[in-house]
């Protein structure tokens, strides 16, 4: 995590350079408490449509002792669009997220690029985090940068003030752009090659009609002597991972959303894909229905066509 430091200007006295944390105290308790769901109607106006952040258990980053919790078990933060909302200074203004592959020495941002990639390693595996790399979500803000890194429960974990902070991530209703990047992150930590599996781990996040697609897709015989029509990751439009996944502008139109996602290649290039989703009529949960390339057809046209 890296923060950016204010500076203080001269003409402030020092009763409000006292006055400023507490005063940033109470505005993030509350800004927190109208995240709060159950609520009289009327009183107060519904929670911002964003990921849950919960604070499940907090452990040293390097060696036991290092440092106190700052926060206890059960804080909340919220992750929305553009900005993560919550008790300070774990907070971010003008989010832009991307979504990486990290390797253990990487991790935390470069805590343990001093050691060898084996105790690396190591260390990451015994916080959950396995694998040679490990899918994150990074937030550049204004105000600072953050690394969260998926682990096999699905948790993410964060470090700050010598502390590894582990997150249990809960959808709340009504974000287009969670279902997104819960989906990216999961399959980024999936199998490097695409097939049944990537699909298997995705469905909670597909509409029933694009699983349906899937799963006569994948019935359908090969034919040796052509090539697919659906040739590579289409998750991603990649052969192999990208370098970044950076999520752009989202829009919404009643039951029906867009999410531009920017896959970064190497050599600087990147190319873009449009996420299109549907809201469920019944959970009102998003759900993921298409997805539109740069030229030529959609996934479900990909689909239809070897399928035939």
């Amino acid at each position: 995590m890296e923060i950016a430091a204010p500076s203080t200007p001269r003409h402030i006295s020092p009763l409000m350079i006292w006055l400023g944390p507490v005063l940033t105290a109470l505005l993030s308790a509350c800004s927190m408490t109208l995240l709060a769901t159950d609520v009289e109607a009327g009183v107060m106006q519904p929670a911002p449509a964003g990921e849950l952040l919960t604070l499940a258990e907090t452990q040293p980053l390097h060696r036991p002792g290092t440092a106190a919790p700052r926060w206890p078990v059960g804080t909340n933060w919220m992750l929305l669009p553009s900005a993560l909302i919550g008790p300070p200074p774990l907070l971010c203004q003008q989010a832009r997220q991307s979504l990486l592959l990290t390797p253990p020495p990487g991790l935390f941002q470069g805590a343990w690029q001093m050691e060898r990639p084996e105790a690396a390693a190591a260390r990451a595996a015994a916080l959950g985090l396995q694998g040679r790399t490990v899918a994150t979500l990074r937030l550049n803000c204004a105000n600072a940068s953050f690394d969260f890194h998926r682990n096999a429960a699905g948790q993410l974990l964060t470090a700050f003030d010598g502390q590894v902070l582990v997150l249990r991530a809960d959808a709340t209703a009504g974000d287009p752009q969670t279902t997104v990047r819960q989906l990216l992150l999961q399959h980024l930590a999936g199998p490097e090659v695409f097939g049944p599996p990537s699909i298997a781990a995705l469905r909670r996040w597909l509409a029933p009609s694009l699983q349906q697609a899937f799963e006569r897709w994948l019935a359908s015989p090969e034919r040796p002597d052509q090539v697919p029509a659906l040739n590579g990751d289409p998750f991603t439009n990649t052969q192999e991972p990208p370098r970044a996944l950076s999520l752009g502008p989202l829009t919404e139109r009643g039951d029906s959303a867009e999410q531009l996602v920017f896959a970064e290649l190497e050599g600087g290039r990147r190319h873009r894909l449009v996420y299109r989703l549907q809201r469920d009529a019944q959970s009102r949960r998003w759900l993921l229905d298409d997805i539109g390339y740069d030229h030529g057809p959609t996934l479900r046209q990909l689909l239809r066509e070897d399928s035939r």
